[in-house]
Protein backbone atom coordinates (compact mmCIF):
# COMPACT_ATOMS: atom_id res chain seq x y z
CA UNK A 1 0.00 0.00 0.00
CA UNK A 2 1.67 3.18 -0.73
CA UNK A 3 1.82 6.51 1.70
CA UNK A 4 -1.25 8.15 -0.12
CA UNK A 5 -3.62 5.60 0.14
CA UNK A 6 -2.60 4.70 3.52
CA UNK A 7 -3.21 8.72 4.26
CA UNK A 8 -6.45 8.83 2.46
CA UNK A 9 -7.78 5.87 4.20
CA UNK A 10 -6.74 7.24 7.98
CA UNK A 11 -7.51 10.67 6.79
CA UNK A 12 -11.40 9.46 5.49
CA UNK A 13 -11.40 7.32 8.64
CA UNK A 14 -10.80 9.99 11.08
CA UNK A 15 -12.98 12.88 9.21
CA UNK A 16 -15.62 10.08 9.57
CA UNK A 17 -15.57 9.38 13.25
CA UNK A 18 -14.75 13.36 14.00
CA UNK A 19 -18.42 14.13 11.96
CA UNK A 20 -19.99 11.06 13.09
CA UNK A 21 -19.77 11.92 16.70
CA UNK A 22 -20.48 15.12 16.48
CA UNK A 23 -23.46 14.01 14.83
CA UNK A 24 -24.54 11.62 17.65
CA UNK A 25 -23.40 14.65 20.17
CA UNK A 26 -25.92 17.48 18.41
CA UNK A 27 -28.83 14.56 18.35
CA UNK A 28 -27.90 14.37 22.07
CA UNK A 29 -28.60 17.79 22.86
CA UNK A 30 -32.43 17.58 20.64
CA UNK A 31 -33.48 14.62 20.88
CA UNK A 32 -34.60 13.36 24.39
CA UNK A 33 -35.14 10.04 22.78
CA UNK A 34 -31.50 9.87 21.69
CA UNK A 35 -30.14 11.07 24.88
CA UNK A 36 -31.99 8.00 26.79
CA UNK A 37 -30.42 6.20 25.13
CA UNK A 38 -26.90 7.16 25.00
CA UNK A 39 -27.18 7.11 28.51
CA UNK A 40 -28.68 3.82 29.02
CA UNK A 41 -25.38 2.81 27.33
CA UNK A 42 -22.72 1.44 29.88
CA UNK A 43 -19.71 3.44 31.18
CA UNK A 44 -17.23 0.89 30.40
CA UNK A 45 -18.59 0.45 26.49
CA UNK A 46 -17.56 4.59 25.94
CA UNK A 47 -14.20 3.27 27.74
CA UNK A 48 -13.68 0.61 25.37
CA UNK A 49 -14.48 3.29 22.44
CA UNK A 50 -11.48 5.44 24.11
CA UNK A 51 -9.20 2.97 24.23
CA UNK A 52 -9.99 1.64 20.89
CA UNK A 53 -9.56 5.35 19.28
CA UNK A 54 -6.40 5.28 21.20
CA UNK A 55 -5.04 2.07 20.13
CA UNK A 56 -5.99 2.85 16.57
CA UNK A 57 -4.16 6.43 16.85
CA UNK A 58 -0.92 4.61 18.07
CA UNK A 59 -0.86 2.05 15.59
CA UNK A 60 -1.66 4.92 13.14
CA UNK A 61 1.14 6.77 14.08
CA UNK A 62 3.88 4.19 13.74
CA UNK A 63 2.79 2.69 11.07
CA UNK A 64 3.33 5.89 9.60
CA UNK A 65 6.94 6.38 11.47
CA UNK A 66 8.22 2.95 10.96
CA UNK A 67 6.54 1.07 7.86
CA UNK A 68 6.25 4.07 5.83
CA UNK A 69 9.69 6.07 7.58
CA UNK A 70 8.41 9.26 7.96
CA UNK A 71 9.98 11.58 10.36
CA UNK A 72 8.54 12.73 13.73
CA UNK A 73 8.55 16.69 14.19
CA UNK A 74 8.83 18.01 18.03
CA UNK A 75 4.96 19.07 18.02
CA UNK A 76 4.20 15.20 16.70
CA UNK A 77 6.01 14.09 19.32
CA UNK A 78 4.33 16.26 22.07
CA UNK A 79 0.77 15.14 20.43
CA UNK A 80 1.98 10.87 21.17
CA UNK A 81 2.67 12.48 24.57
CA UNK A 82 -0.62 13.18 25.14
CA UNK A 83 -2.00 10.39 23.29
CA UNK A 84 -0.06 7.29 24.13
CA UNK A 85 -0.96 7.10 28.13
CA UNK A 86 -4.75 7.11 26.95
CA UNK A 87 -4.91 3.12 25.68
CA UNK A 88 -2.93 2.45 29.41
CA UNK A 89 -5.35 4.38 31.36
CA UNK A 90 -8.47 2.91 29.41
CA UNK A 91 -6.96 -0.46 30.11
CA UNK A 92 -6.11 -0.06 33.69
CA UNK A 93 -9.40 1.13 34.20
CA UNK A 94 -11.38 -1.63 32.43
CA UNK A 95 -9.64 -4.08 34.59
CA UNK A 96 -10.22 -2.09 38.07
CA UNK A 97 -13.52 -1.07 37.17
CA UNK A 98 -12.47 2.75 38.05
CA UNK A 99 -15.30 5.40 37.78
CA UNK A 100 -13.12 8.52 36.76
CA UNK A 101 -11.14 7.55 34.07
CA UNK A 102 -13.24 10.17 31.54
CA UNK A 103 -11.85 12.86 33.88
CA UNK A 104 -7.97 11.73 33.04
CA UNK A 105 -8.88 11.28 29.14
CA UNK A 106 -10.09 14.35 28.70
CA UNK A 107 -7.51 16.16 30.27
CA UNK A 108 -4.74 14.54 27.73
CA UNK A 109 -6.97 15.11 25.04
CA UNK A 110 -7.45 18.52 25.71
CA UNK A 111 -3.77 19.07 25.77
CA UNK A 112 -3.43 16.98 22.55
CA UNK A 113 -6.42 19.18 21.46
CA UNK A 114 -3.91 21.71 21.40
CA UNK A 115 -0.71 20.81 20.15
CA UNK A 116 -2.66 19.28 17.26
CA UNK A 117 -4.26 22.79 16.80
CA UNK A 118 -1.22 24.61 17.32
CA UNK A 119 0.90 22.25 14.51
CA UNK A 120 -1.90 22.58 12.47
CA UNK A 121 -2.39 26.56 12.13
CA UNK A 122 1.06 25.94 10.57
CA UNK A 123 0.00 23.54 8.17
CA UNK A 124 -3.18 25.34 7.23
CA UNK A 125 -0.86 28.80 6.55
CA UNK A 126 1.75 27.22 4.42
CA UNK A 127 -0.20 24.01 2.21
CA UNK A 128 -3.86 25.94 2.11
CA UNK A 129 -2.79 29.68 2.08
CA UNK A 130 0.27 29.21 0.89
CA UNK A 131 1.90 31.27 3.63
CA UNK A 132 5.07 30.79 4.49
CA UNK A 133 5.68 30.68 8.66
CA UNK A 134 8.39 29.23 10.90
CA UNK A 135 8.30 28.06 14.39
CA UNK A 136 11.54 27.58 16.45
CA UNK A 137 11.72 24.10 15.74
CA UNK A 138 11.69 25.05 11.67
CA UNK A 139 15.52 26.18 12.24
CA UNK A 140 17.10 22.26 11.68
CA UNK A 141 18.46 19.96 14.23
CA UNK A 142 17.78 16.40 15.17
CA UNK A 143 14.24 16.32 14.43
CA UNK A 144 12.51 17.70 10.59
CA UNK A 145 10.96 20.94 10.64
CA UNK A 146 7.14 21.19 12.14
CA UNK A 147 6.31 23.37 9.28
CA UNK A 148 7.13 20.72 6.62
CA UNK A 149 4.53 17.43 6.41
CA UNK A 150 5.13 13.79 4.58
CA UNK A 151 1.89 13.68 3.68
CA UNK A 152 -1.20 16.15 1.99
CA UNK A 153 -4.58 14.64 1.21
CA UNK A 154 -7.48 16.44 -0.41
CA UNK A 155 -5.42 19.47 -0.06
CA UNK A 156 -5.56 20.58 3.29
CA UNK A 157 -5.37 17.40 5.71
CA UNK A 158 -1.47 16.60 7.27
CA UNK A 159 -0.93 14.37 10.43
CA UNK A 160 -1.89 17.35 13.05
CA UNK A 161 -5.70 17.39 11.24
CA UNK A 162 -5.61 13.95 12.41
CA UNK A 163 -4.60 14.64 15.56
CA UNK A 164 -7.26 17.33 15.71
CA UNK A 165 -10.06 14.55 14.34
CA UNK A 166 -8.68 11.91 17.38
CA UNK A 167 -8.48 13.85 20.07
CA UNK A 168 -11.80 16.11 19.27
CA UNK A 169 -13.32 12.11 19.17
CA UNK A 170 -12.05 11.19 22.60
CA UNK A 171 -13.23 14.62 24.17
CA UNK A 172 -16.87 13.96 22.85
CA UNK A 173 -16.57 10.15 23.78
CA UNK A 174 -15.34 11.45 27.18
CA UNK A 175 -18.11 13.76 27.61
CA UNK A 176 -20.98 11.37 26.42
CA UNK A 177 -19.22 8.70 29.19
CA UNK A 178 -19.57 11.53 32.24
CA UNK A 179 -23.07 12.00 31.29
CA UNK A 180 -23.67 8.39 31.05
CA UNK A 181 -21.99 8.03 34.19
CA UNK A 182 -23.98 10.63 36.38
CA UNK A 183 -27.13 9.01 35.26
CA UNK A 184 -26.45 5.75 35.96
CA UNK A 185 -25.38 6.86 39.12
CA UNK A 186 -28.64 9.06 39.53
CA UNK A 187 -30.44 5.69 39.03
CA UNK A 188 -28.69 3.52 41.45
Amino acid sequence: MTLELYSTILVSGSIAMFVALVGVCVMYGLSRTVRERLRQVRYERYIVALAAVSVASIIGSLVYQLGYMTPVCELCWWQRIFLYPVSVITLVALWYKTRETHVTVAILSAFGLFYALYHYYYHFQRFVLGNTLTLPCSYGGLMPACTDSPILVFGFATIPFMGIMVFGSMLMISGLAYRALKHQQNYQ
